[in-house]
């Protein structure tokens, strides 16, 4: 154990002494991304309750998916990449397409590996084989929806394996190390009227790469939704719900926290209001803040009477809706999700929920579909549940 401890102390101090002297960018341990909104909770906005609560994307003007048929190429080795991947004027014609979400090692480019212990490559933290270090580069041209014209725009990655920089009409937006959580940047200055073209190049491996060590395929490319978000001049930009119970684990407790976010010089004012309603759509709380400025957090709490507390064996919800509209009344944007009232304590070193003593066992479950790697479809997700629970799994 010493040992292990004393060679993990040895790779930091090489990563750290190495990243200093390094060029590479996909090497720089001291660079994990660049003009990358920071993280929040994630959530659509949509433009009336109806199509929040029936997640109608397709309907929702706030939205427009970027998911579909891309334009790929892939080379072997850095130095072989097309460093001109982001120009406009750039001919991909002779390249192949390659559906997004995905990974591309699952689509016949690349090898998928599977490893536990050793590296996929030679380790040498933080630099990576640059002989065999696979880059991916995608191409995307879209047109934004009607009505975008006085909106922000957010571009969104549910998630990007490998180092990716992204590039909107020629242009640099930013870049990402970090898969398996969402990337947004603001590309709103970036845009054109018309067609826009949007460029992605990924490397496989990077200094990030050396945290990946565990019993797992490793996949590359593009493998969570794309989509672009439009924000109105106030917006919802994050929120956190809690829904807890009194001491007598029988009276709900609403306690949220929104933040709102002005985008743009004429921001203005307006109403935020937060409405609670059981599982038979019967609104059981409500309460209306004033927004005072573009940048502000508001806060929402009361008490439920009587609520169906949530536990894993009962887990009933109550669903929350925030409707943010402006000072004449009309509706910017609106979020919904759904919320269960549980009390979680520590009492006597004892784990407890609504009261009643818990035990906790720990299970591993990887995002994996046979034929699509870490794309997993609504029907395997479905089927992971079902063996969880056959196996008394909450």
């Amino acid at each position: 154990m010493k040992k292990h401890i004393f060679s993990l102390l040895m790779i930091g101090m090489t990563w750290s002494a190495g990243a200093q002297e390094n060029k590479n960018e996909w090497e720089n341990p001291n660079i994990l991304d660049r003009n990358k909104e920071n993280g929040r909770a994630f959530f659509i906005s949509y433009d009336t309750e109806e199509k929040a609560i029936n997640k109608d994307r397709d309907s929702n003007i706030l939205y427009h998916s970027l998911n579909g048929a891309w334009k790929f190429d892939i080379v072997k080795k850095p130095a072989d990449r097309p460093k001109d991947f982001f120009k406009t004027d750039l001919n991909d014609q002779d390249w192949v397409e390659l559906e997004v979400p995905s990974n591309w090692e699952m689509e016949g480019h690349d090898i998928p590996i599977y490893t536990n212990v050793a590296y996929p490559f030679p380790a040498n933290p933080p630099y990576v084989d640059n002989e065999y270090n696979p880059v991916g580069t995608y191409r995307k041209t879209f047109n934004l929806p009607e009505g975008w014209d006085d909106k922000a725009v957010m571009l969104h990655f549910g998630s990007i394996s490998g180092y990716a920089r992204i590039y909107v009409n020629g242009e640099e937006v930013g870049m990402t190390k970090a898969a398996k959580t969402p990337a947004e940047f603001d590309i709103t200055q970036y845009l054109n009227p018309g067609e826009n073209l949007l460029a992605v190049q990924i490397f496989r491996w990077h200094d990030g790469s050396y945290l990946e060590d565990q019993d797992f395929w490793r996949l590359s490319g593009i493998e969570r939704d794309v989509f672009l978000q439009a924000m109105p001049k106030l917006a919802i930009w994050d929120f956190f719900i809690k829904a807890d119970l009194d001491n007598g684990y029988k009276n709900g407790i609403v306690d949220g926290s929104v933040a709102v976010r002005g985008f743009g010089n004429n921001a203005g004012v307006g109403n935020l209001t937060f409405d609670l309603y059981d599982k038979g759509g019967k609104k059981v709380f409500s309460q209306k803040q004033k927004i005072s400025g573009p940048d502000q957090e508001v806060k929402f709490n009361g008490l439920v009477k009587g609520v169906q507390k949530w536990t894993a064996e009962t887990p009933n919800l109550y669903r929350y809706v925030l409707t943010l509209t402006d000072d004449k009344g009309e509706v910017l944007n609106v979020v919904t999700n759904k919320t269960g009232f549980r009390k979680v304590e520590i009492k006597d070193a004892q784990l407890m929920v609504n009261g009643v003593p818990l035990i906790v066992k720990g299970v591993n479950r990887h995002e994996h579909h046979e034929t699509k790697g870490h794309v997993p479809d609504r029907d395997i997700m479905i089927r992971d549940i079902q063996l969880m629970k056959q196996n008394n799994i909450n």
